[in-house]
């Protein structure tokens, strides 16, 4: 049973939580989107009082700037040792590439980590979920697992068989990428995961325990 100190805990991280997402979306304006050399310099202090207390918030869509955040909570935490880290999860996905390089980054990184998702983990949030050693989820959050896919084709594109065809050829080798990194951790067969994306439905913190998207309902 959940007693009043566990809500006030809880309370105390979605307000955090909220915090960094507000301030994040509102300092990462479409001039400074994708440029490697720009700082959170609004987001310092929010990042500093939860990375005092090592936890990490990926929150809203999964981009550059958000594998760009994580990659330095991430470097500084190293810079403490690696000590054991808390990633928290409210996301409904975005980009593969920059998704897989916070995988990477989590893989990377040696201390334990423990994944909780408070709401939602869609599609690469799902995967980044995975790079952690303990997978926790809240009891009414929910997971989703689908198939890739791109909405940055070009008209150029549309009409160049050689473009659609390397764009098919880099989709396939993310999916399988995917696919493999979600069947390492679940234990499926790959077919059963690309049956399971197929499907493109949610899946309530009980069905995905049982498919073994996670470890844990908390």
């Amino acid at each position: 049973m959940v007693g009043e100190r566990d809500i006030d805990k809880w309370d105390y991280l979605f307000y955090h939580i909220t915090v960094v997402e507000f301030i994040y979306k509102q300092s990462f304006s479409t001039k400074t989107r994708g440029n490697p050399m720009w700082k959170h310099d609004k987001l310092d202090d929010v990042q500093i009082s939860l990375l005092d207390q090592n936890i990490i918030s990926i929150g809203g869509e999964i981009d550059s700037g958000t594998a760009l955040y994580v990659r330095e909570a991430l470097l500084r935490l190293m810079g403490k040792g690696s000590p054991p880290v808390k990633v928290l999860i409210t996301s409904d996905g975005g980009s593969v590439r920059f998704g897989l390089n916070i995988y990477d980054g989590l893989k990377y990184y040696a201390g334990e980590k423990t994944g909780v998702v408070l709401g939602i983990a869609h599609s690469m949030a799902a995967v980044i979920l995975q790079a952690c050693q303990k997978r926790q989820c809240m009891r009414h959050s929910c997971i989703l697992i689908h198939h890739v896919s791109t909405m940055n084709v070009g008209l150029d594109a549309l009409r160049n068989p050689a473009k659609m065809a390397k764009i098919k050829e880099d989709l396939e080798e993310d999916q399988a990428r995917i696919y493999k990194i979600l069947s390492d951790r679940t234990g499926k067969s790959v077919d059963a995961i690309s049956a399971e994306c197929a499907k493109d439905q949610s899946m309530n913190s009980e069905n995905a325990l049982e498919f073994g998207l996670i470890d844990e309902v908390v």
